[in-house]
C-alpha cells in the first residue's frame, strides 16, 4: 500500500472514530436528541429502563466506532479479505450488544444472539476454506 492510501486510510478511520465518540457523548449529554433515546423515551418504562438504555446506546456507539479500527487492522496487518475482515469485528460487536443489553436493561436478545452465532459459524468457515 503506497503513502497516500494509507494516509487516506488513517484519515478515514479516524473520521469513523470520531463520529462514534461524538455520538456516544451527545446520547449522554442530551439523550433527546437522538433517534434512538427518543424511542426509549416515548415507551414510557421509567428512568431506571431509560438510563441503562442510554448506556448501552453509549456502548453501542464507541464499540462500532472500534469495530471499524479493528476491520482495518485486520485486513493490513494480517492481510485478510475484506469480507472476512468485516465480519470478525461484527460478530465481537454483535456479542458485545448481547451482553451490554442484557447488562444495562436485562433484556436477552434472541435475535442478537442467533446472529452472534451465525457470524461464528460463518466465521469458522471461511477461516477453514481459506
Amino acid at each position: 500500500m503506497n503513502t497516500t492510501g494509507l494516509i487516506l486510510l488513517i484519515a478515514f478511520l479516524l473520521l469513523m472514530v470520531s463520529i462514534s465518540v461524538w455520538f456516544a457523548i451527545r446520547v449522554m449529554r442530551h439523550p433527546e436528541k437522538d433517534r434512538g433515546m427518543r424511542r426509549v423515551m416515548a415507551e414510557e418504562r421509567g428512568a431506571e429502563y431509560e438510563a441503562g438504555m442510554q448506556k448501552f446506546f453509549m456502548v453501542n456507539y464507541l464499540s462500532a466506532g472500534i469495530g471499524w479500527v479493528v476491520a482495518a487492522l485486520l485486513e493490513i496487518i494480517f492481510h485478510l479479505d475484506s469480507f472476512l475482515a468485516m465480519l470478525i469485528p461484527a460478530c465481537a460487536l454483535c456479542l458485545v450488544l448481547v451482553i451490554a443489553k442484557w447488562r444495562f436493561t436485562g433484556e436477552f436478545s434472541k435475535a442478537g444472539f442467533v446472529t452472534f452465532a451465525i457470524g461464528l459459524a460463518l466465521t469458522v468457515v471461511l477461516f477453514i476454506v481459506n
